[in-house]
C-alpha cells in the first residue's frame, strides 16, 4: 500500500506543479501595467464624463475580473494540495480519520465553488467584452468534471464518515 501511496503522492505532486506553472504563466503574459494605466486616466480624467460608460472603466472591469480568475484558479490548486494530505493520512493507516472527511468536504466544496464562481466572472467577461456568452458552451469544458467532481468528493465524505462509524462498532466488539 506505501508504494501506491507515494506513486500517487508523486503524480499529485506533478499535477500541482504543473497547474502552478500554468497559472504562473498566465499571470506572466497578463498586462499588469493596466493598473498604471488607469490610475493615469483618474488622474487625467474628465470629471464630467460618466465613469461607469467610459472606455477605461470597461478595462478596469475587464482587468478586475482577470485577476479574480486568477483568485480562483489559484484556489482551486489550493484545493488540489489537500488529496496531500489524504494521502498522508492513508499512508498512516488512518483511512478514516476525521481530517480525512474535512478533506473530502473541504475539496469537494472548493470544486463548487470554483466552477460557479468561474462561471459568473466568465459571464461578466462576455458581457463587458461584447462576445456572446453561451451558457452550455461553457458548462462543456472543465465544469462538467468539476461540479460532479465535487458531489462525489461531498458523498466520499459521507462514506468515509459511514466507514469511521463502523471502524468504531468493530473495535469496541470483542
Amino acid at each position: 500500500m506505501k508504494d501506491n501511496t507515494t506513486l500517487l503522492t508523486i503524480i499529485t505532486y506533478a499535477v500541482l506543479l504543473g497547474a502552478v506553472s500554468v497559472l504562473l504563466n498566465d499571470m506572466r503574459e497578463f498586462d499588469f501595467n493596466q493598473f498604471e494605466k488607469f490610475q493615469n486616466w483618474a488622474k487625467t480624467s474628465d470629471k464630467n464624463e460618466r465613469w461607469f460608460t467610459s472606455k477605461n472603466a470597461i478595462e478596469w472591469s475587464y482587468y478586475a475580473i482577470s485577476a479574480g480568475l486568477f483568485f480562483w484558479r489559484g484556489y482551486l490548486i489550493y484545493g488540489f494540495s489537500y488529496f496531500l494530505s489524504i494521502l498522508k493520512e492513508v499512508e498512516n493507516g488512518n483511512y478514516f480519520s476525521d481530517k480525512n472527511i474535512k478533506y473530502f468536504k473541504r475539496i469537494g466544496s472548493i470544486f463548487i465553488s470554483y466552477t460557479v464562481s468561474v462561471l459568473i466572472l466568465r459571464f461578466l467577461l462576455t458581457a463587458i467584452d461584447g462576445s456572446s456568452f453561451k451558457f452550455f458552451n461553457e458548462l462543456k469544458g472543465e465544469f462538467t468534471f468539476l461540479i460532479p467532481a465535487g458531489l462525489a468528493f461531498y458523498i466520499l465524505a459521507e462514506i468515509f464518515e459511514k466507514g469511521k462509524q463502523v471502524e468504531e462498532e468493530n473495535d469496541l466488539t470483542i
